[in-house]
């Protein structure tokens, strides 16, 4: 790779990602890791990323055969999320009889699904590499 399109691959990887660290690894950490990141078709960054996540609580990336399932879930919580939306819009048209307890229960729903529904999506992303391999 040249010098301009490795400044414009880590432009690109900046604005996605934001900030920059560099680790240092023993030899075998490494190797280990970029075997992780060819079983996987990922970079060793995107591993890593992963590795974070999955320490923190992040859901995983979905593998190739899970994605199609997980996008129509999201889809279908992007459903779910406009319906509780027309529900307390009702309610505060004066539409529907306001009930406030009910009003809150449908907010903290629809927060519980748009929630959901980021994670589910975020199991979605992968990285770029992969996305762009595929033939």
């Amino acid at each position: 790779m040249d010098a301009d399109a490795q400044k414009a691959a880590v432009r690109s990887a900046s604005r996605r990602y934001g900030e920059v660290t560099h680790i240092r690894f023993s030899a075998d950490e490494l190797a280990n890791l970029k075997a992780i990141a060819e079983r996987e078709g990922v970079t060793v960054s995107e591993v890593v990323r992963r590795l974070v996540r999955a320490e923190v609580g992040h859901l995983p990336v979905a593998s190739e055969a899970l994605r199609p399932a997980i996008v129509e879930m999201t889809d279908q919580l992007r459903r779910v999320g406009i319906n509780f939306n027309q529900a307390v819009r009702a309610m505060n048209d004066g539409r529907v009889s306001h009930d406030e307890g009910l009003e809150q229960a449908l907010i903290a729903v629809g927060d519980l699904v748009r929630q959901f529904r980021e994670e589910l999506k975020a199991m979605t992303g992968g990285s770029r590499k992969a996305r762009n391999a595929k033939p």
